[in-house]
């Protein structure tokens, strides 16, 4: 069989931001890590066995900063993923095991959970694991295969939440 890197979710949130939510974040990336592909994983990982991810969730000004300087987009936008093998890109940590982070904007999650009527947990689940899946390298912006790919492993993840 073949041996999984193991990968540790780190969450930061803002003072306050509910306990049971934060929960909700650490398992969403936690699932996704492990329905992720065994390939896809080492391909991203490397020779490493013991790695993190970090889960920030952040408000406007800070995401909408981030998405000007490394996007290019001067706006707020809801998740943002800054994965360490990826180039061009922050890194936030200097460890070798620090795999990338997944930032999610609070406001945005608010406003898009009315906008989807679904709730805060279910939306914050779905930026969760969108961001994740861009950490190993998915991304739905080079065209509609990789966009169905990414989706199809999305929408997945998601109904076993």
């Amino acid at each position: 069989m073949k041996n999984r890197p193991l990968i540790k979710v780190v969450t930061l949130c803002r003072k306050g931001f509910p306990a049971p939510l934060q929960t909700n974040l650490k398992k969403a990336a936690e699932k996704t890590l492990r329905m992720i592909p065994y390939n896809v994983v080492k391909k991203q990982t490397g020779k490493i066995s013991i790695g993190f991810i970090t889960i920030v969730v952040v408000g406007p000004k800070t995401i909408q900063k981030l998405n000007a300087t490394y996007r290019k987009k001067n706006k707020p936008t809801d998740v943002l993923s800054f994965s360490r093998m990826n180039s061009g890109l922050p890194e936030f940590s200097f460890e070798e095991s620090d795999l990338g982070e997944v930032l999610i904007c609070w406001d945005i999650a608010k406003k898009q959970a009315i906008e989807y009527k679904t709730t805060i947990k279910e939306e914050l689940e779905r930026l969760t694991v969108h961001g994740v899946l861009h950490l190993f390298g998915y991304d739905h912006e080079i065209g509609p295969s990789e966009e169905k790919k990414m989706f199809t492993l999305q929408d997945k993840i998601l109904k076993t939440l």
